[in-house]
């Protein structure tokens, strides 16, 4: 077994420890830590969000401002996602026009503060497709930002370094005033928002 699968298992049985749907959950806490993502926040919309580990770590934290009455997270993702407590989940297709306009009227013309996005493909071992459909789902993203997150709100996406990667911060970084990659910080001059990015080895 090699240490990265011991360090994956370690936090796999940590979050069932914890209660949180999957591993992934640490990362968006990690980044919270550094970034204080949700330190003012009140709205966010967590998209390809199943099982809902970022969304329960976001109520969480919504919950712990104290501010419960006027905050709320939309959940989104073609699977079903289990209930969690103080979040709207939403079965549909973020890449579709129908979903953004539904997620439209569940804000009431509320703005987003946080906008999640950790999707990532079924895997189906065709490389080009995996990575095609991955980026399909980081645009998708992208645009549901210009539409529902505030100005000065904060953008928080996976992404996998593969042959586009440098075309998607290239998009990224024309939407966003900062943008953190990793280690790398960049600051584009459009716009007043965050994009934080994690960045994955190649599908």
């Amino acid at each position: 077994m090699t240490r990265s699968k011991d360090k994956r298992d370690v936090y796999y049985r940590k979050a069932k420890e914890e209660g949180y749907r999957a591993r992934s959950a640490y990362k968006l806490l990690q980044l919270d830590d550094e970034f204080q993502i949700f330190e003012e926040a009140r709205v966010v919309v967590d998209l390809c969000a199943a099982p809902g580990s970022w969304s329960q770590v976001a109520s969480q934290l919504l919950r712990a401002t104290g501010e419960v009455r006027d905050s709320y997270v939309i959940a989104i993702d073609l699977q079903e996602i289990a209930p969690i407590p103080g979040v709207r989940t939403l079965q549909g297709d973020i890449t579709q026009e129908g979903t953004l306009n539904h997620v439209l009227r569940l804000l009431d013309g509320r703005k987003a503060d946080v906008v999640l996005s950790d999707g990532a493909p079924d895997v189906t071992g065709l490389h080009d497709l995996d990575e095609y459909v991955q980026y399909e789902l980081l645009r998708a993203a992208l645009r549901f930002c210009g539409a529902v997150l505030r100005d000065g709100g904060t953008f928080v996406a996976k992404i996998f370094r593969g042959y586009e990667s440098a075309f998607l911060y290239a998009q990224v970084r024309s939407l966003f005033r900062e943008v953190y990659i990793g280690e790398t910080s960049f600051e584009p001059k459009f716009e007043s928002r965050k994009a934080l990015l994690s960045v994955e080895v190649s599908i």
